[in-house]
C-alpha cells in the first residue's frame, strides 16, 4: 500500500510546496485537486481558492510542471480530484486528457461523482440513471486508457460498498473502480470493513482515509436531538483505523491510503502527524 494525501486539504500550498512537503513527510503519492478557483474569493480554503491552482482548463498546460515535481520528489500523482459529475462530458474529457498528459504510460485515476440522491423522488430510477451514465463513461475512459473512480459518498445513490457494487457490477474494473471513503461511509453506518472490501473485489481502487465524530446540533421542533459530523484526527474518530488498515492488508489491497482531513488545525501538522501514524500502521 502507498501513503497518499489529497491536496484538496492543502489550499495554502503552491504546487511545488505540495510535492516538496509531502516528500519531506514520507508520502508516496498525491491525489491532486483539479478544480476551478472561485472568482472573488481571496483567502485560501478547502472548497475555495487554492494556491496550486490546477483546474480542468489548465491541467494539460501544467502537466510539465507536475511531471517535474514528480521527478524531483518521487511523489507520484495517484489520482485527480475534481468536482465534476457523471454526464459532464466536456469537463470529463479535459480531465482525462490532463491525466494522460501527466503520465502517458500510467495515467492517474480520475474521480467522477454521482448526482445527489433526491429523497423526494423514487430511488430506483435515480440509481438506474446513474448506472447507465457510468456505463457510458466507461467507454470514454477506455478510449483514453484512464480509470474512473466512483467515490462512495454520503448523499449519493450508493453510500455503501454494497450499493457501490450494484452500481458498478459488470462494468470493466480496469476502467472504473470505487473509492473506499471512510469519512463519508462512517456518517451513514460503516459496513464491516473486511466484508465491504471483499464485496468490492476488483472495484476496490482507492481509499480516502479519515475519521469523524458526531456532535450535538440542537433539537428539532419536536424535541428530537439532532447531530452533525465533524472531521477528527485519525486516532480520535469513531472508525477503527488500525482495523481498517489491517483489513486492507488482509484482502491484498495494494493501492493508496489517501489522507483526507478537513477539520481545523495546521495543514503541515496534519500532514506530518497523521501521515506518521498511518506509516506506522502500514509498516506493522
Amino acid at each position: 500500500m502507498e501513503l497518499c494525501c489529497t491536496s484538496v486539504m492543502l489550499p495554502r500550498w503552491t504546487l511545488d510546496e505540495t510535492f516538496d512537503k509531502l516528500a519531506e513527510y514520507g508520502y508516496d503519492a498525491v491525489e491532486l485537486r483539479c478544480r476551478y478557483n472561485p472568482e472573488g474569493a481571496a483567502e485560501p480554503s478547502f472548497w475555495g481558492v487554492h494556491r496550486a491552482d490546477v483546474s480542468p482548463d489548465n491541467v494539460v498546460d501544467k502537466a510539465p510542471a507536475i511531471r517535474a515535481a514528480v521527478a524531483r520528489t518521487g511523489v507520484r500523482v495517484a489520482a485527480l480530484a475534481p468536482s465534476v459529475l457523471v454526464g459532464q462530458d466536456e469537463e470529463i474529457r479535459k480531465l482525462l486528457r490532463g491525466a494522460v498528459a501527466i503520465c502517458p504510460d500510467a495515467p492517474p485515476m480520475v474521480r467522477v461523482g454521482a448526482p445527489r440522491h433526491d429523497r423526494t423522488k423514487p430511488y430506483w430510477p435515480q440509481f438506474l440513471a446513474a448506472r447507465a451514465a457510468y456505463a457510458a463513461l466507461v467507454e470514454t475512459a477506455r478510449e483514453f486508457g484512464v480509470r474512473i473512480l466512483y467515490e462512495i459518498h454520503v448523499g449519493t445513490v450508493a453510500v455503501s460498498c454494497s450499493r457501490a457494487l450494484e452500481l458498478l457490477r459488470d462494468l470493466d474494473p480496469r476502467c472504473i473502480g470505487a473509492i473506499y471513503d471512510i469519512p463519508n461511509m462512517v456518517r451513514v453506518g460503516l459496513e464491516d470493513s473486511r466484508m465491504g472490501m471483499e464485496l468490492l473485489g476488483p472495484y476496490l481502487a482507492h481509499c480516502h482515509i479519515g475519521n469523524g465524530i458526531p456532535v450535538p446540533a440542537g433539537c428539532d421542533a419536536h424535541g428530537q436531538q439532532l447531530w452533525k459530523w465533524e472531521f477528527a484526527d485519525l486516532r480520535q474518530g469513531v472508525a477503527n483505523i488500525p482495523q481498517i488498515v489491517a483489513d486492507f492488508r488482509q484482502v491484498g489491497y495494494q493501492g493508496c491510503l489517501s489522507l483526507e482531513e478537513f477539520g481545523p488545525g495546521d495543514d503541515e501538522a496534519k500532514v506530518r502527524d497523521q501521515g506518521a501514524y498511518l506509516r506506522q500502521l502500514l509498516d506493522r
